[in-house]
């Protein structure tokens, strides 16, 4: 008996130590065996890699840069050779890293109008002291006069094109999109356009990135400017998004294409669009931060090793408690060979995008902005921080490196409202502000409320046009044509529980399998003398004769002595636990 204690101890002691020496593996581990895992997978093999493994192979390591140019259009023009998409040719920029010109020009030209959103113009005079301002709406080569009151709302329209919104913003007619509005008044003032998904109230507003500002008698100019980047005859959301990402990696100016990613991001969820637009405009972190799932992951297409890479992408040289976590849960989950699901472009995608490091032919990086006491942000935070760009500096990934910290105020001082992470800003404007974090964020010219959610929705479902692999058709209702996906569930915990109790059950049966075995004999010897009972013949039918006890008359009655049979001695056996056990049996037989 004490072998086996000694055994199970010995059983529960290695057991431990794995699981202790699992713990202790540290992140460094963990990208080093990433990146080992990966390069056994990449090495000679380039060749035989897809288009899109060759891409993120080439962000990890730095190779199949080669393979990579070859699976290109024209030299280099688009990718893929069979068929070019936005997407993907954005992403080969990416990896290339240098001499994409014909490609990024590629890009541009596959970008078109996007008017399906609504679109207002703010003025304000913050000047004007309690008094009118007096102001004058040019455009179509006609002028229209109106006034800013001192409660900043507007005293009349400006012609066709411009009409009163609620008299603080004018509603820009869709046919004048195309239109330049010049904008003049007495007193200093502002100008911005603001745009809506759909005009109905509870729809959120959004600022564009421009805020333009001139003193008394000064002129500002504004003109509506959204676009996408289209393959066929529709908006490519996931390639506008990565060209974008791109673009302004490479210092274009990607101002137009936000509106349409703005105003479309909750309709794209699955591609993490927040991530994207806190890269192009500083915001979305909040919203972003607070989709990670068990603070473990991101899970939206589908894909969680994915979702999760590109969502910590814009945080490639910050450490937030997000990413943390997320590399915690990527240290449990990383496979025996180092590598995440033995997949080439997850485990590349994850290795650039949270444990990124220089490959190899890269000149290191001596000018990190924040390694230089500078600040990684938005050119158009830079800007309102009258700060400077400092282009020689890197780090910043998709932002810019500015000489000056951020300037924010607090949004009670933005005439905002703090609103929890949960709600959403009902007809108003998100801006940064002072006092936001990651359950916070301020709302202004609206209020924080719930928005209406469909059928779908409040169960746990997600609208979409089709539902992943992973997904299945729900019974619940979306308020536009999509379907109701709703995920594919399978309860782990329960096959966990189930093997845990076969596999106790199992060693329990190998320690005790000889008193099993007596106990299994003993049963069945039981068993088979309970059914040779049952089936015992039964006496015949009818009545049956016993022989005569009378005596005749005159006989002597003989006497008669009962035959005693001889005793024979038995030796009591000795009880077992095994014979309680069989005593209880045959009782419950009973």
């Amino acid at each position: 008996m004490k072998k086996k204690v000694l055994l199970i101890f010995l059983l529960v002691l290695v057991s431990s130590l794995l699981f202790v020496s699992a713990q202790n593996q540290t992140q460094s581990d963990v990208a080093t065996k990433g990146y080992d895992c990966l390069e056994n997978k990449v090495a000679n093999k380039c060749s035989t890699l897809s288009t899109e493994e060759k891409i993120f192979s080439a962000l990890a390591l730095g190779r199949c840069k080669a393979e990579l140019n070859s699976d290109s259009l024209n030299s280099n023009e688009c990718w893929p050779n069979s068929g070019c998409t936005i997407k993907t040719t954005a992403q080969a920029i990416l990896a290339v890293g240098s001499g994409t010109k014909k490609a990024e020009d590629w890009l541009l030209s596959q970008a078109v109008n996007f008017n399906d959103i609504f679109w207002y113009l703010q003025i304000e005079s913050p000047t004007s002291n309690g008094t009118t301002t007096a102001c004058r709406a040019t455009y179509a080569g006609v002028s229209y006069d109106f006034s800013i009151s001192a409660d900043r709302t507007l005293t009349t329209t400006a012609g066709g094109c411009l009409t009163r919104y609620q008299n603080y913003w004018f509603t820009i007619s869709p046919s004048c999109y195309n239109e330049q509005f010049q904008i003049t008044c007495d007193k200093s003032f502002l100008t911005s356009l603001l745009y809506k998904k759909n005009p109905s109230a509870g729809s959120t507003f959004y600022v564009s990135e421009a805020t333009h500002s001139a003193s008394g008698s000064g002129t500002t100019i504004e003109k509506v400017n959204s676009m996408c980047f289209t393959e066929g005859t529709s908006c490519s959301y996931e390639g506008t998004l990565w060209a974008a990402l791109v673009l302004k990696n490479k210092k274009y100016n990607i101002t137009a294409y936000l509106p349409y990613l703005v105003s479309q991001a909750d309709e794209n969820s699955k591609y993490i669009p927040e991530a994207f637009l806190y890269s192009l405009t500083n915001g979305f972190k909040t919203a972003l931060l607070s989709k990670q799932i068990g603070s473990q992951y991101w899970d939206a297409s589908g894909d969680k090793f994915y979702d999760t890479a590109a969502a910590l992408l814009p945080f490639q040289n910050v450490e937030l408690t997000e990413k943390t976590n997320s590399k915690n849960w990527l240290k449990e989950v990383q496979d025996a060979g180092g590598c995440w699901q033995d997949n080439i472009r997850n485990t590349a995608f994850i290795l650039y995008s949270l444990w990124p490091r220089k490959v190899s032919g890269e000149i290191p990086d001596t000018r990190d902005c924040e390694a230089a006491d500078f600040y990684c942000m938005s050119a158009a935070s830079c800007e309102s921080s009258e700060g400077t760009v400092l282009d020689s500096y890197t780090g910043c990934f998709s932002e810019v490196c500015c000489n000056k910290p951020k300037k924010l105020e607090s949004c009670d001082d933005q005439g905002g409202e703090l609103c929890n992470s949960n709600e959403q800003c009902l007809d108003g404007i998100i801006v940064e502000s002072l006092d936001t974090n990651s359950q916070k964020f301020c709302c202004t010219k609206g209020i924080c409320g719930q928005a209406q959610l469909t059928q779908c929705e409040t169960n746990k479902g997600i609208c979409r046009t089709t539902c992943t692999s992973k997904e299945k058709l729900g019974p619940y209702t979306c308020s536009s044509s999509d379907i109701c996906c709703v995920p594919k569930t399978f309860n782990w915990i329960v096959l966990i529980i189930i093997l845990a109790i076969l596999i106790i059950l199992a060693v329990i049966g190998i320690i005790y399998r000889k008193q099993l075995r007596v106990l299994f004999m003993k049963f069945k010897t039981w068993l088979q003398s309970k059914f040779r009972r049952k089936g015992k013949p039964s006496a015949p039918s009818g009545r049956m004769t016993t022989p005569s006890t009378r005596v005749p008359p005159g006989a002597i009655p003989r006497r008669i002595i009962p035959q005693q049979s001889r005793a024979t001695a038995k030796t009591a056996p000795k009880k077992t636990e095994f014979d309680d056990v069989i005593k209880k049996l045959r009782e419950i037989g009973k």
